[in-house]
């Protein structure tokens, strides 16, 4: 089934107002077997077949160790669209199981994300492509406020001096939703994720109080959105003083007593 005009208007928005994408790029799509990056692989083929530019496209699927990653079935897929395939097994799962239990999506993501960088770099590539969607950006905006104390997320596109990579999230603009009801087009499944800590992360937390949020006043999602953008009025406290900076505010401090004091 071919993609609707209105999922296509969604991505070429992403593409051109971040400048994702140029002509003769290669392109990798980090291909987990989920919803989001098997959406995201139909809907890049489908702008290649009908790009004013041209640019190279391929998928990349990295085994974690947690169980099947169902390689066959994402082979057959890429064949199907006429991508090549790459399949990079790695012991991720050691790592995370070892060291990861109160956060292990945020390492398990960087170790995943690290072996695709590497895999651009031995094969070409200089673009990485990812699925993130529009609810995984504001997701991580909660994440990065409740549990580090940071107001940020991941950006649309990121360039990598270290590895010369440049990498895309053509997805920003679709809801999650959206990307569940698009599947349809690919003709595909997603696969069931082998993980065991996926489940029971701080993620699954944000999304089930952001559901929440959402039902009792819709417009929390679209201010959350609002509230990424730069430019927006900001309010916030003033930096922590140092410990020399705070001496000098007690000094200034008792002086302003002891002369308040004096005209007594």
């Amino acid at each position: 089934m071919k993609l609707p005009k209105s999922y296509l208007h969604k991505l070429w928005r992403a593409v051109i107002e971040f400048e994702m994408l140029f002509t003769k790029d290669k392109v990798l799509v980090g291909l987990s077997g989920g919803k989001d990056s098997l959406f995201l692989l139909y809907a890049l083929k489908e702008m290649q077949l009908h790009s004013p530019f041209p640019f190279q496209l391929a998928a990349a699927t990295i085994d974690l160790g947690f169980g099947d990653p169902n390689a066959n079935y994402l082979q057959n897929y890429c064949q199907r669209l006429e991508v090549p395939f790459f399949l990079k097994k790695t012991t991720i799962s050691e790592v995370i199981k070892k060291t990861s239990f109160n956060n292990p999506c945020s390492k398990c993501a960087y170790f995943r994300r690290g072996a695709l960088l590497t895999l651009c770099k031995s094969e070409g590539y200089n673009v990485l492509a990812l699925a993130h969607h529009q609810d995984d950006a504001i997701e991580t905006f909660l994440l990065s406020l409740l549990y580090s104390g940071q107001l940020k997320t991941f950006l649309p596109k990121t360039y990598l001096e270290r590895s010369e990579v440049r990498v895309i999230r053509p997805l920003i603009y679709f809801t999650e939703d959206e990307v569940k009801g698009a599947l349809k087009y690919a003709g595909v499944k997603a696969i069931k994720d082998p993980c065991p800590f996926s489940r029971s992360t701080q993620r699954t937390k944000v999304k089930a109080l952001l559901k929440t949020l959402v039902k009792e006043n819709p417009n929390v999602y679209t201010h959350l959105l609002s509230a990424m953008r730069e430019g927006k009025k900001i309010e916030l406290w003033p930096q922590t003083p140092d410990k020399e900076e705070m001496h000098r505010r007690y000094k200034t401090f008792l002086g302003n007593v002891d002369t308040f004091m004096g005209t007594l």
